[in-house]
């Protein structure tokens, strides 16, 4: 096999990192060296190889180098995402969803996390856009803001075609002869040819649903 269709998806361990940092937004380095059991070296040139062809991006958030799909969202979709990624930063979108207009010192009393975690949270969310503040005398209340009702109505987690045509050829370039064998709003299945491999490969792409749980104890779903 040629070193031109070596430099995609053909590679199992790179067919995996790519296929977790679509399903994790946000993933950092160490993660997926974690979750893959993949060596710092080995993994540091799959994700250059990924980023060279257009596959992925990266920017730094909270100190951290992310990486995210290219076209399936934006950057700052991204970046909001990646805010929620902590159960204690979802714990506080969910209070501040269901209680708009509430208070810092309200929410860490409520959810009984320190108010300075509540501020370092809440700050992230209002910067990617989540979260909306508003001053009130002393005290900042926070609603839902864009972000926060795109993510709810989950406009920010489908995959769409024009994803899935970009994909395609990205692989078709390659000379992969990819081919769509299931798709839907949340889940694209590809086939690739593996000439060296007795089967072929496939590259299957599913983004989770979340539980929303409000405080009165009623089930909402949204996307995460």
């Amino acid at each position: 096999m040629s070193e031109k269709r070596l430099t995609l998806l053909l590679h199992p361990v790179r067919r995996e990192i790519y296929r977790m940092i679509c399903e994790k937004p946000g993933t950092y380095f160490l993660e997926i060296a974690s979750e893959l059991a993949t060596p710092p070296g080995t993994l540091s040139w799959h994700l250059r190889t990924l980023q060279k062809s257009g596959l992925i991006g990266s920017f730094k958030y909270g100190g951290k180098l992310v990486y995210y799909p290219k076209v399936l969202r934006d950057k700052e979709a991204e970046k909001a995402f990646f805010s929620l990624r902590s159960d204690t930063a979802k714990e506080i979108f969910q209070y501040i969803v269901n209680n708009p207009g509430c208070h810092q010192r309200e929410i860490a009393k409520n959810l009984g996390v320190h108010h300075d975690t509540v501020r370092w949270h809440v700050g992230r969310m209002v910067e990617t856009g989540l979260v909306d503040s508003k001053r009130d005398g002393r005290k900042v209340r926070y609603s839902l803001g864009d972000m926060g009702k795109k993510l709810l109505e989950g406009s920010l987690n489908v995959i769409t075609d024009s994803f899935v045509l970009f994909l395609m050829d990205n692989l078709a370039e390659r000379c992969q002869n990819p081919e769509i064998i299931g798709k839907s709003s949340d889940k694209v299945t590809i086939r690739l040819d593996c000439p060296d491999l007795q089967e072929d490969c496939t590259l299957e792409i599913k983004l989770d649903k979340w539980e929303f749980t409000d405080i009165d104890g009623d089930d909402e779903k949204g996307k995460q």
